[in-house]
């Protein structure tokens, strides 16, 4: 009887085990798809943002958004070998913090250094936006600082640093120095090329890519008109509270989404 009861006992054990396993691969396995389906939408997002940036010309046949997939070391970002204009989710790819390729049909951007130096050295930071912009880039080359010159440039008011390199930025050390000098800014030029945006959304980085040409352009008039009076820190701060909430963020998405909806022709 009592070596019946073990053997009981025994087989009781042996099939819970079965069942939290069978449990914990079930879990791990719905994990994995929920994993592979964000991702799958961080790139629809990526090609959507770049299109729309392409449209609006802040990025031309260079420049590239990426996106940091959350909880891991890995960046899903645009390649370098497709028109912005026409991007697809299927062309975007994954590299790892060192810029290797992980996965993806397409070819990495060479300056791939520009994203994952900043992701190496901001936790705080999921995407980014590396503009080819007209306005802004002006300002790397005249040493002349951007100044919160309207509501939607108040997010720059704490100032856009320069990082003093021309050419390409497609090394681990250029890389490293790009995110010395974005520091804890919102966003860097690049000397006499373009600039690298931040966010903590893919949403965010491409309205404040937007907002930082907007408010070079409006600078670049001003002080061709008259003498350039930035808004003092309370309006800046007051700005930033009323313009650039979430709910701000999505409008200005939302509002470029349409237009591309519309510009599309029906198929």
């Amino acid at each position: 009887m009592i070596a019946y009861r073990k053997k009981s006992a025994l087989l009781f054990v042996v099939a819970l085990a079965a069942v939290v396993t069978a449990a914990g691969g079930v879990r791990a396995t719905e994990q994995s798809r929920s994993l592979t389906t964000d991702v799958e939408l961080l790139k629809v997002k990526i090609a959507q943002a770049t299109r729309m940036l392409a449209r609006e010309g802040i990025i031309a046949s260079s420049g590239h958004v990426s996106a940091r997939i959350p909880g891991t070391d890995r960046v899903v970002i645009g390649p370098a070998d497709v028109t912005r204009d026409i991007l697809t989710g299927a062309d975007i790819v994954t590299v790892d913090l060192n810029s290797r390729k992980i996965s993806g049909k397409r070819r990495e951007p060479l300056e791939t250094e520009i994203h994952t130096g900043i992701y190496r050295a901001r936790r705080d930071v999921m995407a980014v936006v590396h503009s080819h912009a007209v306005h802004s880039v002006v300002f790397s080359v005249t040493k002349k600082p951007i100044l919160p010159i309207s509501v939607h440039g108040a997010i720059f008011a704490d100032g856009v640093p320069t990082f003093e390199h021309v050419g390409h930025v497609n090394t681990r050390d250029l890389g490293d120095g790009l995110a010395r000098a974005l520091g804890l800014h919102r966003a860097v030029l690049v000397k006499m090329h373009g600039a690298a945006i931040v966010g903590a959304s893919i949403e965010e980085a491409f309205v404040a890519a937007l907002q930082l040409e907007e408010n070079a352009e409006k600078q670049l008039w001003a002080a061709a008109t008259g003498t350039v009076e930035p808004m003092t820190a309370e309006e800046a701060a007051r700005s930033v509270r009323q313009s650039f909430q979430p709910s701000s963020i999505q409008k200005r998405w939302q509002y470029y989404q349409d237009l591309e909806r519309v510009a599309t022709p029906p198929r």
